[in-house]
């Protein structure tokens, strides 16, 4: 079985890869598609880069018990939310098990909700190649509220 990692480090917004294959950056470019959709709360940009009937796992700031959605439910009460998301990534670490169709995404995120710093955390994209797409097929993230220093994250 062959699992490759790729760490990519990201300057001004670049992505930078170190001699990725090329589905890297495709996959790559799924993950920060699935964040702008967020931003832009559409339907339409969630639907090109995911698979509505996968499932999320979510581990919210706070005392929070973990949350098991759908990907479709979790679209459904994000284009309906209230106020500004913005959620970016950096250093993502991309691993690709090239004897299938199978990559994820590990990434450091910070998230501002109404433009202001609100939680960091970790995001965890699964994605799988269908007809030749990657789109994402689960997600899982951790996360937690600021402590002194994060604010340098903004």
């Amino acid at each position: 079985m062959t699992l490759r990692t790729h760490s990519i480090s990201s300057e001004k917004g670049q992505i930078q890869p170190t001699s990725p294959p090329e589905d890297i950056l495709a996959i790559l470019s799924v993950a920060q598609s699935f964040l702008a959709a967020i931003r832009k709360k559409s339907r339409a940009e969630f639907e090109k880069c995911c698979f509505p009937a996968g499932g999320m796992s979510l581990s919210g700031p706070g005392p929070t018990p973990l949350r098991f959605v759908s990907m479709n439910s979790y679209i459904n009460w994000i284009t309906a939310a209230v106020g500004d998301f913005d959620e970016r990534m950096w250093n993502p670490r991309v691993q690709v098990y090239e004897g299938g169709n199978l990559a994820t995404v590990w990434a450091p995120f910070r998230a501002k909700i109404n433009g202001r710093l609100n939680h960091i955390g970790v995001d965890l994209f699964i994605m799988h190649k269908i007809d030749g797409r990657w789109k994402i097929s689960g997600l899982a993230d951790s996360c937690r509220h600021l402590t002194d220093g994060d604010e340098e994250l903004d």
